[in-house]
């Protein structure tokens, strides 16, 4: 009897859909089957419907959602332990009525904040990653670009430079997410284009000397 083989699905550097397929066909270029993995903003596990999770050991936190309400700057967890880390914070800055809170919780956790408060929970969190990663561990950030009194904010460059610059990660891919619907644009003397995509970096962390 024919062994049946195995159909092969390309990844591609871009998707349009939820974060589900995103993290679904990122997932399958750098997990590895028995994986010990810290998703720190667990949420809803919106990043997992996809996904066999009895693939891997998942430990799962959120300050607002799950029954381990660990803060991702201070998590309890042993220094170089995990394979991948899963990274997707709040990132709208004082976001009102956000039309994703019921998923992101923005409006409960960035109240109130600036653009580079937002920067700042991303580095303390990234650096708490690092120390609870492996040498050669994963780590999965999501972030999107925004605005801020009418300037832009180019987070995901921001996010590059502190793990490369600061935390000495090197970034090993990159992902784009398109929205499946565009965001209401309220102010009609718009003078930057609305983003309708979010990000998906991958970083590696190196050995130190």
């Amino acid at each position: 009897m024919l062994e049946q083989i195995k159909r092969f699905i390309p990844v591609y550097s871009a998707y349009n859909g939820a974060n589900d397929t995103l993290f679904e066909r990122a997932s399958s270029l750098y997990l590895k089957k028995n994986d010990v993995i810290a998703d720190i903003t667990w949420g809803k596990g919106v990043f997992w419907k996809k996904i066999n999770q009895t693939n891997y050991k998942i430990y799962k936190s959120d300050i607002k959602t799950c029954p381990e309400k660990y803060d991702f700057r201070n998590l309890p967890y042993e220094d170089d332990f995990f394979n991948c880390v899963v990274f997707d914070p709040p990132y709208v800055h004082n976001p009102g009525n956000f039309m994703f809170n019921d998923n992101y919780q923005n409006n409960e956790t960035t109240k109130a904040m600036y653009h580079k408060d937002i920067i700042d929970l991303y580095q303390q969190g990234m650096k708490e990653s690092k120390r609870i990663l492996k040498e050669n561990g994963t780590l999965f950030v999501k972030c999107q670009d925004e605005i801020e009194t009418s300037k832009q904010k180019f987070s995901h460059i921001e996010i590059y430079d502190i793990a490369t610059k600061e935390l000495n990660f090197i970034a090993e891919d990159f992902f784009v997410l398109l929205n499946t619907k565009n965001p209401v644009v309220k102010n009609q003397n718009q003078k930057h284009a609305r983003k309708n995509h979010s990000y998906l970096w991958v970083f590696k962390k190196l050995a130190e000397n």
